[in-house]
C-alpha cells in the first residue's frame, strides 16, 4: 500500500578527496599573494623617548671656550682642529692597542723602560699654561738676545770710531813732524835755491867725469835717464831713485854710484835752512862718451 509521507532531502557527502582540493586551493592562493608583492615595512616614527649617544672620553689639554658641536663627552672643554671631515676619537702618541711586549727584558731594563715612558707622556701631555708659560720665556730670551746683539753692536761701533780717531790723530801728529821739502827743478827761481843747486851740479858732473863707468865708454854705450836725490840739510843723501830709467843697466847704475861717491854735500845755507829741512833735487843726466865732457845734467820738469 502506498504511503502520503514525504521522504527526508538527503545530504550532499563530502569526501576527503573534496576536503583536500579545497586545501590544496587555499595554499596556492596564499603563496600567490606572497609572491606578488604584499610585504611589511618598519614604521619612520622615531620614539619621543630617543636620545643622542656621546662618547666619554678623557681631554688632555682645555680650551677657554666651550664647542659649539661636541663630538664627546670629556671632563673639560677642548676645542678641537684639524682638517678631517670625519670625526676620530683622540688618542695619545704613547698609547698602544695591545700591552708592550717585555718578554727578554730584566726588572733594571723595565724601570728604565717605564722611566723613559713617563718622561714621553710628560713631554706629550703638556697643558696650556706651561706651553704659554715656554712662549713667555721664549720671547723674553729672544728679547734680551736682541738687547745684548745691540748692545754689542754699538760696542763694536764705539770701538771703530776710537780706533779712527787714534788713527786720525797718529796722521795730524806725523803731518805736523813731517819735514819741509823743497823740489828743485827747472823751474827754480830762488837765488838761495838756485845757490845750492849750481853747487850740487858742478860737483856731480866732477865726480861723475872723473868715475865714467869704463864698459860704457869702451862699448860706446850712451843714454839718458831722470834721477831724483833728496839731501837733508847737513847734506847727506836721504834717499836717491830713478824715476826714468836709460834703458841702459850700466847707466842707471853708474849714476847711483857716483851720488854716493859725491856725498857729503854742503849743508844748507842759513837762509835755505829757514826754508826747508830737506830738498829734492831732480836732474836729467846725459851719458855721452864722444864728447869731452862725458856726462853732463840738466834741469828737469815735474
Amino acid at each position: 500500500m502506498p504511503s502520503d509521507a514525504t521522504p527526508p532531502p538527503r545530504r550532499p557527502r563530502i569526501s576527503a578527496s573534496d576536503r583536500l582540493g579545497f586545501t590544496l586551493f587555499l595554499a596556492l592562493v596564499l603563496h600567490l599573494v606572497f609572491i606578488l608583492g604584499v610585504g611589511f615595512s618598519p614604521s619612520d616614527a622615531q620614539s619621543p623617548e630617543s636620545l643622542p649617544n656621546l662618547d666619554i672620553i678623557l681631554a688632555n689639554t682645555e680650551s677657554p671656550e666651550a664647542p659649539e658641536q661636541a663630538d664627546f663627552l670629556a671632563q673639560s672643554n677642548q676645542k678641537g682642529g684639524g682638517n678631517q671631515e670625519d670625526k676620530a676619537r683622540p688618542s695619545a702618541p704613547v698609547s698602544a692597542d695591545t700591552p708592550i711586549n717585555r718578554m727578554g727584558l730584566d726588572e733594571q731594563q723595565q724601570r728604565q723602560r717605564r722611566a723613559s715612558e713617563v718622561r714621553i707622556e710628560h713631554i706629550y701631555y703638556i697643558n696650556q699654561r706651561e706651553a704659554e708659560q715656554q712662549i713667555a720665556h721664549a720671547k723674553r730670551s729672544e728679547k734680551a738676545q736682541t738687547q745684548q746683539q745691540s748692545e754689542d753692536s754699538v760696542n763694536q761701533q764705539q770701538r771703530e770710531i776710537a780706533s779712527l780717531q787714534a788713527e786720525i790723530r797718529k796722521m795730524v801728529e806725523a803731518y805736523a813732524r813731517r819735514p819741509r821739502e823743497i823740489v828743485l827743478t827747472a823751474n827754480t827761481r830762488e837765488a838761495v835755491e838756485a845757490g845750492y843747486l849750481a853747487q850740487w851740479v858742478s860737483r856731480i858732473e866732477h865726480i861723475g867725469n872723473l868715475n865714467y863707468p869704463p864698459q860704457a865708454e869702451v862699448n860706446r854705450i850712451d843714454g839718458s835717464l831722470r834721477l831724483n836725490v833728496r839731501i837733508n840739510a847737513q847734506g847727506k843723501v836721504i834717499d836717491a831713485r830713478i824715476s826714468r830709467s836709460s834703458g841702459e843697466r850700466i847707466l842707471d847704475e853708474a849714476a847711483l854710484r857716483i851720488v854716493r861717491l859725491a856725498e857729503p854735500f854742503a849743508e844748507f845755507p842759513p837762509k835755505l835752512k829757514e826754508k826747508a829741512d830737506q830738498i829734492v833735487i831732480i836732474r836729467t843726466w846725459e851719458f855721452d862718451s864722444s864728447k869731452a865732457q862725458r856726462l853732463s845734467t840738466s834741469g828737469a820738469k815735474r
